[in-house]
């Protein structure tokens, strides 16, 4: 679904989303117009999600399918696209809540590293 709307965007939006793409350098860019989002991004994203509602509401199968498989198909573009977002991809945060503890009339905040051994540290100690 995602990059359905985002297909959408660069499609039908009139330039409120643009993807600058440098073979040679392996960047991709993705750029949004601000001042372009409600006057072309907002209708342009409602033209798409009021049609399938439309299609959803009237049971037409095969014409959501058609709509929906065009707006979601991926082409020879996007592919290279996709191999660079997935060269340059980051490593997924861990969120670790640090924990406070009372030692005599202090407070102690005691952080964690962000990893899964952490994550399971930070919660062990609480002793929830």
């Amino acid at each position: 679904a995602h990059f359905a709307i985002l297909k959408c965007l660069l499609t039908d939006s009139n330039g409120c989303v643009t993807v600058d793409y440098d073979a040679q350098s392996k960047n991709l860019s993705v750029r949004v117009d601000r001042s372009k989002i409600v006057s072309h991004g907002k209708p342009a994203l409602g033209r798409m999600l009021l049609r399938l509602h439309i299609y959803r509401c009237t049971a037409d199968v095969q014409s959501c399918r058609e709509y929906y498989e065009e707006l979601s198909r991926v082409h020879a573009e996007y592919l290279a696209w996709r191999e660079i977002v997935l060269a340059k991809q980051e490593p997924k945060w861990v969120f670790v809540q640090a924990n406070t503890f009372l030692r005599g009339d202090d407070v102690v905040l005691k952080e964690y590293a962000a990893t899964a051994k952490g994550v399971i540290q930070s919660w062990a100690e609480r002793q929830v």
